[in-house]
């Protein structure tokens, strides 16, 4: 829920040799912090959604306008280690 009501918030996307990771950078006035998923597989379309009624997080190839929805698009990388191998191997032991 604080991603969702972050004022700015975009779904970053990095391909990685073994599979995608998706990480999201939001906070408050006194914290900063980073949401990191990796998967074998990508997320389909261009948007990550969440339901703010029901909770409900999924994805779309568009943006939704429903009031009740927030929208978040997801940003690839194509091109830029952006998370470097020793904090990867440090994140897949937690």
């Amino acid at each position: 829920m604080l991603v969702a009501s972050s004022p700015a918030t975009n779904v970053i996307q990095h391909l990685e040799n073994s599979g995608h990771i998706y990480f999201v950078i939001g906070g408050t006035l006194s914290e900063v912090f980073m949401y990191l998923v990796k998967q074998d597989d990508p997320i389909e379309g261009s948007f990550i959604t969440y339901n703010g009624y029901s909770g409900e997080i999924g994805s779309s190839p568009k943006i939704s306008t429903e009031p009740n929805m927030s929208s978040f698009p997801i940003i690839e990388i194509q091109k830029q280690d952006l998370i470097t191998a020793e904090t990867m191997n440090t994140l897949s032991k937690l």
